[in-house]
């Protein structure tokens, strides 16, 4: 039998460009069914390293290190949820049903305040989006009740592609490397290997920017007497993933809330709105000057308009795991072009990625070899 002709670099390109067509048009079309997959690999891209620790450190099997892991993770979400999730539906629900009377109220505050200073007429303006937003809430309650079901099975299959991520993640990851040509492993592979220390420190910083904002945002709101404040701290710390955005959005809504309800400490509504502004303005500059620098690092060096314009180009495509995902594949990016700029220069792209990945404050990965010479990595 005569061997198999090999295919030309023409057949070849076609090939490979049919088959990221294809990933690109399943991708854009799934819809819902992707989602709760995207979500696994983000989760399990997290704590890959700690299945990776139990199993050098304890020499424990794959499979175990692995289990210990989902395990836990699932005594952090049930447990957590049979704690925190009772009081945050309570809040949530005598939100719902309490917010036509906090946006009366709080029309009716700034109509008094705006009557002293002349302008009587304008309130109505002001608070008509906000009235539309009141009715589109209460009209929510049934889509909600019906898409639980949903919520429930999408659940299911992120547990499941978890569990199988951590258990089979350094296998796919050598299959991904495999597809690599031989010719080109010296670059790409430190390349991705950059790219993947990028992402988790993103990632994990982020996860910690959430948690400490969560807290410090419910603890100053509950000192405050700001109602729903566990509900108002954790939708603060979950919209810090949005930058610019997200962080005004949080305080505009945790401050419309202060204006509707009565301040438990004799103020004027208006001052005590004032120290729901401040206390956001506050731990807005803390977050930028010390807790961003000490937990995350420069890690995403975007201009801000490049991050606007990334999380309106990924909310229109993919809504908001679009703009969750938004910021680390423009940062991703970045080093793709970095990269490809300089081979396309027929430049050595290595001392431009070397200097990009220095400018994170925390330290690079591992040292590179020269390009020329092949990777130790297969």
């Amino acid at each position: 039998m005569s061997s198999s002709p090999h295919w030309s670099p023409t057949t070849k390109r076609v090939v490979v460009v049919a088959f990221a067509l294809f990933f690109l048009f399943v991708l854009t079309h799934a819809g819902e069914i992707v989602k709760p997959f995207v979500w696994a690999a983000i989760l399990s891209f997290v704590l890959i390293p700690l299945v990776g620790l139990l199993e050098k450190r304890l020499r424990m099997h794959r499979d175990l290190a692995a289990t210990i892991v989902f395990v836990a993770l699932l005594a952090t979400i049930f447990g957590g949820g049979r704690l925190l999730l009772p009081l945050a539906a309570a809040q949530a629900a005598d939100l719902q049903s309490s917010l036509p009377t906090l946006v009366a109220n709080a029309q009716l505050v700034v109509s008094d305040a705006l009557a002293n200073v002349g302008i009587s007429e304008a309130d109505d303006l002001i608070f008509q989006r906000a009235q539309d937003l009141t009715g589109g809430l209460t009209r929510m309650a049934v889509p909600l009740a019906l898409g639980l079901l949903e919520f429930l099975l999408q659940l299911l299959v992120f547990l499941i592609a978890t569990f199988f991520l951590l258990r089979d993640g350094p296998r796919l990851a050598a299959w991904v490397r495999g597809l690599v040509p031989h010719r080109y492993r010296h670059e790409i592979l430190p390349l991705f290997s950059d790219v993947n220390a990028l992402l988790i420190r993103y990632v994990r910083g982020q996860l910690a920017l959430i948690a400490i904002m969560w807290t410090v945002t419910t603890i100053g709101l509950t000192v405050l007497g700001v109602p729903y404040s566990l509900l108002l701290g954790f939708m603060t710390g979950v919209l810090e993933i949005i930058p610019i955005v997200g962080p005004i959005t949080a305080g505009a809504v945790a401050s419309l809330v202060a204006l509707g309800h009565p301040n438990p400490f004799g103020w004027s509504q208006i001052a005590y709105v004032g120290v729901v502004v401040i206390m956001y303005t506050v731990l807005r500059h803390s977050e930028d000057y010390f807790v961003i620098p000490l937990v995350i690092g420069r890690i995403v060096r975007l201009h801000p308009a490049i991050v606007i314009f990334s999380l309106l180009s990924g909310g229109a495509i993919f809504g908001l795991l679009g703009i969750l995902l938004a910021v680390p594949f423009a940062a991703t990016l970045r080093l793709v072009i970095i990269y490809v700029v300089a081979k396309l220069r027929d430049e050595d792209p290595f001392p431009a990625l070397e200097q990009e990945m220095a400018a994170v404050e925390e330290p690079v990965h591992e040292p590179r070899r020269a390009i020329g010479h092949e990777s130790a990595h297969p």
